[in-house]
């Protein structure tokens, strides 16, 4: 179970968006009168506060009129509850809210307890829209029934360690460990989806997660190129740092994590049957003339197609076998000191792009990767005549683009 807290200015919104919000139950009201509609519930809560009007601002004025408090169990956890069920959760957290002594951490008094217990609130139990996960608010007014405040530092602690409390007393799991199975689990959607797609592909990927019941908010920078999302499910947000194995599955890695994914759907296209002109001749027959010699066409290269996917496109290269393989084995990647995010696939993908001479694709992934933002550019003098000594020189170009110099941006 988690629960989140935060005092509010805007009580009188919440009350009305807890309370009427479509599907919503009313769950309990406290030190209100039943069946009142929730204008009149923060009515009446205003009308506490002015009643106690001078106590409250004689240091200074009130502004957070309201706490707000978010009580969500996990949706194994409450299957098949009732109204009654909700009930007794809410009057179990309130006390244990209550009791929490954060005294020591804040240095005051004042935050060694709540009165939520004595206080006007209002409980609506919630289905969100799109997984269906239930869970409760509760809109507290800041005073209680005496116009003492209800102290709010570190209040977010104080949900927290609430919900710890009741978690471990109901012998549900921890919500650090529920976090940890969350990640995994959205983490292997995420790495499933990618392995869906034919070349990665924003939108592709974004719908694929949402049948999985999953939406998706992206961080575009001001070029309108995504530089972070986050994955929603339930009440439950997490961002793309927080998923996959070693930030594979942030933007700035995502299409390399979906390339290395599927390398093994890369097509080896195989070179067609040397063809002769020789004809058959049946057995026996003797010629007058010598035959002319068989003429053979050289056998071609056996070739290695790859699509490579950089931010929104993907670039489709075939280069010969034998330099797919000398790529691949002496590619290697710069000090660490002198890199940011670069990995060994990078440094290759990099190298490929080069050989093939799409050179925007190239310094698009080493910029990805933090090298620095230059160009490869087309200072290389003459392309040797030797294939082989071509895919070292681009090796070599490949791994000073990834290699940062302070000051200087990409070392040549």
């Amino acid at each position: 179970m988690i629960a989140k807290a935060k005092v509010i200015t805007h009580g009188s919104t919440a009350v009305g968006y807890s309370a009427e919000k479509e599907l919503a139950d009313i769950v309990k009201v406290n030190n209100l009168p039943e069946g009142i509609a929730p204008a009149a519930m923060w009515s009446r809560m205003m009308t506490l506060q002015e009643k106690y009007r001078e106590k409250l601002n004689r240091h200074r004025p009130m502004v957070n009129t309201s706490i707000r408090i978010e009580v969500s169990p996990a949706e194994e956890e409450s299957v098949g509850w009732t109204l009654d069920d909700w009930r007794k959760l809410t009057d179990e957290f309130i006390r244990e809210f209550d009791t929490i002594d954060l005294s020591g951490m804040a240095k005051r008094k004042s935050a060694k307890s709540t009165k939520l217990q004595n206080s006007q609130y209002v409980v609506s139990l919630h289905h969100d829209s799109d997984s269906g996960i239930l869970h409760l608010h509760i809109n507290v007014n800041r005073i209680d029934m005496e116009g003492n405040v209800n102290d709010a530092h570190f209040i977010y602690e104080r949900a927290m360690r609430a919900a710890n409390t009741i978690t471990a007393r109901r012998g549900w799991v921890q919500a650090k460990t529920k976090r940890k199975w969350n990640i995994d689990r959205i983490s292997q959607d995420c790495i499933n989806a990618l392995k869906r797609m034919k070349s990665f592909d924003w939108k592709e990927y974004e719908r694929l997660l949402k049948e999985k019941g999953y939406e998706l908010s992206f961080k575009r920078d001001e070029k309108g190129q995504i530089r972070g999302y986050t994955v929603r499910r339930g009440n439950s947000v997490y961002k793309s740092s927080d998923l996959g194995h070693s930030r594979g599955l942030t933007p700035s890695r995502i299409a390399n994590t979906w390339n290395r994914l599927n390398q093994g759907k890369i097509r080896q296209v195989l070179p067609p049957k040397p063809v002769t002109n020789a004809a058959a001749k049946p057995a026996g027959t003797q010629t007058s003339h010598p035959e002319p010699p068989v003429v053979r066409e050289a056998p071609k290269p056996r070739m290695v197609h790859l699509d490579i996917p950089v931010e929104y496109r993907t670039y489709p290269v075939d280069i010969p076998e034998e330099i797919y393989r000398i790529i691949m084995n002496e590619a290697e990647v710069p000090d660490s000191a002198d890199c940011l995010w670069t990995k060994l696939e990078d440094v290759q993908n990099t190298a490929i792009l080069l050989f093939a001479n799409m050179v925007d694709g190239a310094t698009e992934i080493a910029r990805n990767c933090g090298g620095g933002g230059g160009s490869a550019g087309n200072d290389w003098g003459e392309r040797p005549k030797d294939d082989k000594e071509w895919a070292r020189e681009c090796l070599r170009r490949a791994r000073g683009l990834h290699t940062r110099t302070r000051g200087r941006g990409l070392r040549r």
